[in-house]
């Protein structure tokens, strides 16, 4: 085995994967032997003028220094360190870039989209390698939509600016968001995903969501406390589970919300605008419900083997 590490700078949380690895057929088996997750909101102010503060740059550099270390002690000097859509949206990247003491490769979104795809395919081992499969992410900044079969790839991907934070801050005034602000924010998320979405319903035999949206949700029907990524990986949220957690967090005041079971404090606040991108994604493509993945972007990069002791 080889135990590699990788860190995902993403645009409201920065994780760190380091696994052991062993090559095993066509998906190397990982085994993680650590994982953390710390939201950090570097693109918290991107949707005011496409630029990261100091403040987000400053708190997501020493989360990604201690990441480091961290990897560093556990035999992974040299993980691997990639960026999302915040670091390729913002004007001005270097703002994080320069403090940060390693590399760090900002994906694509299609780049990102392959990666969530492949990490599914590896890891969540009950697809049907024939069936059409399409793996939804809902990041902060963006949402990735990728669609294929486990035999013979991807056969597309879009990447799409609707993510959790970035809708909250566009959309969301009030707290909780009113009705109209509600409406306003399905009519966008209507007009940038329905012209992937409805060309796909008909050949759309499986939908997985990866990213933290997706597996809140499945934390919270659930009522984990703590979190449990087995119990996690794997669990459908139906659609009709995610109209009633939907219902609840809308009456709900963030204060309050951020005491619901399974649902991390911080990503009380974003976590509305996520659930209707979810929401969304499976009434277009007429799904019953969403599996859960645990294995996604972190998950590929390390299996990938480019970060290793």
């Amino acid at each position: 085995m080889t135990r590699r590490g990788a860190i995902d700078i993403g645009t409201n949380s920065v994780r760190l994967l380091v696994a052991d690895v062993a090559e095993a057929g066509p998906h190397p088996e990982v085994h993680p032997v650590e994982r953390a997750l710390t939201i950090t909101r570097l693109g918290d102010a991107l949707h005011a003028g496409s630029l990261l503060t100091p403040e987000a740059a400053a708190r997501t550099a020493a989360v990604v220094e201690a990441y480091v270390a961290r990897a560093a002690a556990l035999g992974v000097p040299r993980p691997l360190v990639a960026g999302t859509y915040a670091l390729r949206a913002a004007r001005n990247p270097e703002m994080l870039l320069a403090r940060l003491p390693v590399p760090v490769r900002v994906l694509s979104g299609e780049e990102e989209a392959a990666l969530g795809f492949d990490g599914v395919i590896a890891g969540l081992r009950d697809l049907d390698p024939a069936a059409p499969a399409l793996v939804l992410d809902v990041g902060g900044g963006s949402v990735e939509l990728t669609w294929g079969t486990a035999r013979r790839g991807i056969q597309g991907s879009r990447s799409l600016p609707v993510g959790s934070v970035v809708m909250t801050r566009r959309a969301l005034a009030h707290d909780p968001p009113d009705r109209g602000e509600i409406a306003a924010l399905e009519g966008t998320l209507a007009a940038s995903l329905d012209p992937v979405l409805i060309p796909l319903r008909p050949q759309t035999r499986r939908l997985v969501g990866v990213g933290g949206t997706v597996t809140t949700l499945a934390a919270m029907v659930q009522r984990l406390s703590p979190y449990d990524p087995d119990r996690v990986h794997g669990f459908e949220v139906t659609a009709e589970a995610v109209e009633g957690l939907l219902a609840t967090m809308c009456r709900l005041p963030l204060d309050a919300r951020r005491r619901l079971p399974g649902l991390q404090p911080e990503r009380a606040d974003v976590i509305i605008a996520g659930t209707l991108v979810v929401r969304h994604v499976l009434g277009a493509l007429a799904c019953r419900a969403i599996t859960a993945s645990e294995t996604d972007l972190l998950w590929a990069l390390v299996a990938g083997g480019a970060a290793s002791a």
